[in-house]
Order: C-alpha cells, then structure tokens, then sequence
C-alpha cells in the first residue's frame, strides 16, 4: 500500500475490469482487504467511448499480431476514453505504445 500512500491527497482511479479481477481472484481470507482498497478508488465504469478505444487498441494489435490479454483491451480502454494514465507493472501494456501508459519495475 506503500504507492497508494503516497498519492494519498490525489483522485486515484481503477476500473470496472480491474476491480472484477480483485474479486474473482480474491479469497474468503483477503475480501476484506480488498473491498477497503478498492474503497480507496474511483472506479471507472465500462461505457460507450471505452468501448471504441478498446476496440481500436484491439484492431491496432491484431493488425501488427502483437495481442494482449483480452481483460487488458477493455482496461486500456476505459484509461483512454477518461483521459487517464494507466500505471501498471503489466509488461503487456507496453505493446500499446501509448505515453499515458507507464509500467512500473516487478517487484
């Protein structure tokens, strides 16, 4: 929680994907931690412009045969259509090419 910390005074935003992901992962020991992180959140909601950037950054991909997961297209998408940066230590990412995508280091 060390880089939540820090942007403790600033919006912090997820998605709808990713806090899906959260959940279906999470176990009856960790659903309570992970209900107050996400608590911590905006999330941002899978509308209509997230679906056409989505859909573009798939097209983009798929024209190049570079694909990536199929969750991750939708994620992309909605970072996009609000204008957000997406900071994740998903390496995947970065065959999206984008300035407002930054992969942090593992570990």
């Amino acid at each position: 929680m060390d880089l939540l910390d820090s942007y403790e005074r600033e919006r912090i935003a997820t998605t709808v994907i990713t806090e899906y992901e959260l959940l279906r992962g999470g176990t009856n020991q960790n659903l309570e931690f992970i209900l107050e992180l996400l608590d911590r959140f905006e999330v941002l909601d899978f509308g209509e412009e997230a679906v056409k950037e989505s859909v573009k950054a798939y097209k983009s991909l798929k024209a190049k045969g570079k694909m990536i997961n199929e969750l991750d297209f939708l994620i992309a998408g909605i970072a996009a259509a609000n204008n957000e940066t997406l900071v994740t230590r998903d390496k995947d990412f970065l065959k999206l090419e984008s300035s407002k995508i930054v992969v942090l280091p593992q570990g």
